[in-house]
């Protein structure tokens, strides 16, 4: 279901090369950019708040991304959020990043470039770039040495998620609703 919030009247605004899995749910002031997949179940609800999900992100199943009122929940290139995770906003999550399974990034909370947030970790505060993060809260457990982006695991979902749409198993975009 893609709709516009009853809140608001805002309208989703999604690239016609994403992949958007059926069943997944988007609601509101929700752009989604070129080649980034929302696998089944996620809910992406834009109705309050906006949610800006950039180029090549993998939004994995059962995610859930919503914000406060007039808040901004945005999601750098080549990130993913795995399986179950939420990020309520406002919050950010840093280009090349991966937020693990059924992790939490809440209000304030704001994920470094080429970070990683453990799986069942809740991150409420801003992190450096490259580190790993983990824990309730999470608290900072390593640091990587700076590095070119790593972008394989990220096309990776985009080929699965192009596969998956070449396939049929997407859900059809409403026109009004498509960007080029």
């Amino acid at each position: 279901m893609i709709i516009k919030s009853p809140f608001n009247g805002k309208v989703p605004r999604i690239h016609h090369t994403a992949f958007i899995a059926s069943g997944v749910i988007i609601i509101g002031d929700v752009e989604i950019g070129p080649y980034s997949n929302i696998w089944f179940g996620a809910k992406i609800r834009g109705d309050w708040g906006k949610i800006i999900i950039n180029k090549n992100v993998s939004i994995q199943e059962n995610a859930v991304l919503h914000t406060t009122v007039n808040g901004v929940c945005r999601i750098g290139r080549n990130a993913t959020l795995g399986h179950k995770c939420m990020c309520h906003g406002p919050c950010s999550i840093g280009d090349n990043s991966l937020v693990g399974i059924n992790a939490s990034v809440i209000q304030g909370g704001k994920l470094g470039k080429g970070s990683i947030l453990a799986a069942g970790s809740v991150l409420k505060d801003e992190t450096e770039d490259f580190c790993l993060y983990a824990g309730i809260p999470a608290i900072k457990k390593k640091q990587y040495p700076e590095r070119k982006l790593d972008e394989v695991g990220a096309n990776l979902y985009v080929e699965n998620g192009q596969k998956f749409k070449k396939a049929g198993y997407g859900q059809k975009i409403p026109e009004e609703f498509i960007i080029f």
